[in-house]
């Protein structure tokens, strides 16, 4: 079986005997670097309310729960241990260096909103903790944009699972390009919000001045 296979299988199983607390400890895990498919946790939780295991609130609230409090783990490693750790035994916390760079340079462009939208892209979105507790970013800030990007994420997840219901044998082959194109819509507003965002301060300072 392929690697990729397994792993879904693991978190299905994982969900299936543990119930929410199998969803809160996979989406922990993906959240310091840990290669699971938040996507489908997600999608999965929201078939499962679906069929009336699970509520579809429940799911959110344990999805964005377990997922915020794996970033600000990940982001207390990165405060206390910065980049030196980081770099050092990065694959420990199954890091690449690639997805650090990837991270970094979303925190180049957009600073402290990088955090809001790493958490909405697919194979980043467990990275931008790290970076934002080495720069040391306001904690507050960090929880707020953190949990707003989760709840987006988790929320377009679930319900994708919840309205597959019946067809949730397809949601496997069906919620990556799907979720991809979801995932992308989201960013873009994102992206068009803060550009927007970011000239109305200027120009504000500007005026002020």
């Amino acid at each position: 079986m392929h690697i990729i296979q397994e792993i879904s299988q693991f978190v299905l199983d994982l969900i299936s005997r543990l119930g929410y607390t199998g969803l809160f400890a996979g989406m922990f895990g993906q959240a310091i670097g840990v290669p699971l498919p938040s996507e489908l946790m997600m999608g999965f939780g929201g078939y499962l309310a679906f069929a009336g295991k699970f509520t579809f609130f429940a799911v959110v609230l344990v999805g964005v729960g377990g997922d915020t409090l794996g970033a600000i783990a990940a982001y207390l490693i990165g405060y206390y241990g910065g980049r030196p750790l980081l770099t050092r035994f990065g694959r420990t916390f199954f890091i690449a260096q690639r997805e650090l760079e990837a991270a970094d340079a979303w925190f180049a462009r957009f600073g402290n909103r990088a955090v809001l939208v790493c958490k909405l892209l697919p194979g980043v979105r467990a990275f931008g903790s790290y970076p934002a507790g080495v720069t040391r970013m306001n904690f507050g800030v960090f929880v707020a944009y953190t949990t707003l990007g989760s709840a987006l994420f988790c929320t377009t997840f679930a319900a994708l699972g919840f309205h597959l219901g019946k067809h949730w044998d397809l949601i496997i082959e069906q919620i990556k390009p799907i979720g991809i194109g979801l995932l992308v819509a989201l960013v873009i507003g994102v992206v068009v919000w803060l550009v927007v965002r970011a000239r109305m301060e200027k120009a504000g300072r500007s005026t002020v001045a």
